[in-house]
């Protein structure tokens, strides 16, 4: 018997089947938006039914949270495994392997990034939002005053906010437009970014405390 076709145990079956679901969530919700994505249409991608859907997620609603918070937790776990890389290589080429992380990510996951530029306008899915971003800043705000030698964990925190803030947005941007090649963003960012930060005044991290 191949692995493929190997039987899979009664424990991962549910995971399994919820991947599937939230995949087809993905799909549907990236290509039409929130308000343009139906249940028929997401269960038809995602080969199951709507009843299925309701008794999982209960509403349109929750499955679009629950879709927006896997992709943030799949994000999360991608980003911070280059976070965690390269401690005593110097700055730059640090830098260079958290960007190349996450434009990596866009370029594998782009349905995942149309998704939470999709969230950002929603009530239903800002729960999901603040907790996966929140999560990603903290972890760039470490690594901000680690780098400064600086203690200012609020400042730490801005600055992280900024670089998170900047990588969306440009990585994003560059998804949108087929014209833009997404390794060419990625080196703009990275130049952007470790010119920005040469420049900051370490006592301004601490200032704002």
């Amino acid at each position: 018997m191949r692995p493929s076709s190997r039987p899979i145990p009664v424990a991962r079956r549910p995971r399994v089947a919820e991947e599937r679901l939230l995949d087809g969530a993905t799909a549907v919700f990236a290509e039409g938006g929130f308000e343009g994505a139906t249940m028929d249409a997401i269960a038809a991608r995602a080969g199951t039914t709507k009843p299925t859907l309701y008794a999982r997620f209960g509403s349109k609603e929750e499955l679009f949270a629950a879709a927006v918070e896997r992709e943030y937790e799949l994000r999360k776990t991608r980003l911070f495994e280059a976070y965690g890389t390269g401690d005593d290589a110097p700055f730059r080429e640090r830098l260079r392997t958290w960007i190349t992380a996450y434009f990596d990510l866009a370029a594998e996951r782009p349905e995942g990034f149309a998704l939470i530029s999709e969230g950002e306008r929603y009530a239903a899915s800002a729960p999901a939002i603040e907790r996966g971003a929140s999560a990603i800043i903290d972890r760039i705000a470490e690594l901000v005053t680690r780098t400064s030698g600086r203690t200012g964990r609020r400042g730490g925190r801005l600055v992280a906010s900024m670089i998170s803030g900047m990588l969306r947005s440009c990585a994003t941007e560059a998804l949108r437009d087929d014209s833009i090649d997404l390794a060419d963003a990625a080196a703009l960012c990275e130049s952007l970014l470790y010119s920005a930060l040469r420049g900051v005044d370490p006592d301004l991290i601490d200032a704002v405390g």
